[in-house]
């Protein structure tokens, strides 16, 4: 009974790492199937974006280094451009780059405006009060308010 068991064990594992090696011959060589929307393509993002003296985009809660890279691909290099964009510029230069989840995009332009300023209080204000990029407080607040209709 014990040689059925372990001859049984080496089967299995065979077959399943035969079906592994199968896998990755099948699907790990597979070529995206080009873009049939009509959209532009994605562009490139460098590893490491190039320094050129623009602001550290990157200061904002949700910004990390390839949202910026798309941001300074759309022509957004400085807190003032960010915070004079508009959420749809913002969200068109970040899916042109391949991107799309910013749950954070909402609070940007609050964040560039105070950087922009130079407020850096106010920034450390709302920064300490965003939970993942959005402000809990106003959000608690519409909720509340949507409540007292």
């Amino acid at each position: 009974m014990a040689w059925f068991i372990n001859q049984s064990l080496l089967i299995i594992l065979a077959a399943f790492l035969l079906g592994l090696l199968v896998g990755w011959l099948l699907w790990g060589n597979r070529k995206p199937e080009p873009n049939s929307t009509g959209a532009a393509a994605p562009v490139p993002i460098p590893a490491e974006p190039a320094r050129t003296g623009h602001d550290d985009l990157e200061r904002i809660e949700g910004i990390g280094p390839k949202m910026a890279a798309a941001l300074r691909a759309a022509g957004i290099h400085s807190f003032g451009q960010l915070a004079d964009t508009d959420d749809d510029t913002r969200r068109a230069a970040i899916e042109a780059a391949g991107l799309t989840f910013a749950p954070s995009l909402v609070t940007w332009g609050r964040q560039a405006r105070l950087l922009a300023d130079g407020d850096e209080a106010g920034f450390l204000e709302l920064t300490e009060r965003l939970v993942a990029g959005r402000d809990v407080d106003a959000a608690a607040q519409a909720q509340a308010a949507g409540r007292a209709r």
